[in-house]
């Protein structure tokens, strides 16, 4: 069977096309479901059935975003105080800070002092680890934290954090 025009037909082209070449048949029409699999799991290449494969959460290709990387991304995009502040509370509502330094800075302007040490928290995890970039900007947050805060527990946490830093610059 060949078409006049050069361009490929579509799926639903050729269906339609098929069905009605055999309308006219007595013989009921039916099309076969395509199996689907599961969007975690997929046919492990050795042979042992099925292995779970999880997507990646930073991409989200061919659907909408979720609520968690849109609150993300509120808070990323954040400039003013009132903004980062919204942003902040409506995201820690529902989720923990994530591993990004650019986002534990920003929060790190963040007015509630609970927040401020949970920011701390993971900072401090992040120099342990060594995924910590420019430690300047940190520095220079932390001394002006240093001066406005009021809590001991939050002394301590940004005390900890700058001999941490003072241990890195040594070595």
């Amino acid at each position: 069977m060949s078409t006049s025009n050069s361009e490929p037909l579509s799926r639903e082209e050729s269906l339609q096309k098929l069905e009605a070449l055999f309308a006219n048949s007595n013989m009921p029409v039916s099309r076969p479901t395509p199996k689907r699999q599961s969007p975690r799991s997929r046919p492990n290449n050795s042979g042992e059935g099925e292995r779970v494969v999880f997507a990646n959460p930073r991409k989200s290709i061919g659907r909408a975003p979720s609520e968690f990387r849109l609150k993300l991304e509120r808070l990323r995009i954040a400039r003013s105080q009132e903004e980062l502040e919204e942003a902040a509370d409506t995201f820690l509502s529902q989720h923990q800070l994530p591993d990004d330094p650019e986002i534990l800075l920003k929060v790190l302007r963040h007015p509630s002092e609970k927040v401020l040490r949970e920011a701390l928290g993971q900072i401090s995890s992040l120099l342990m680890q060594g995924r910590m970039g420019s430690t300047v900007l940190l520095e220079d947050r932390l001394r002006n934290l240093e001066e406005t805060t009021s809590e001991p527990a939050t002394r301590s946490y940004i005390e900890g954090i700058l001999h941490q830093l003072q241990k890195l610059g040594d070595n």
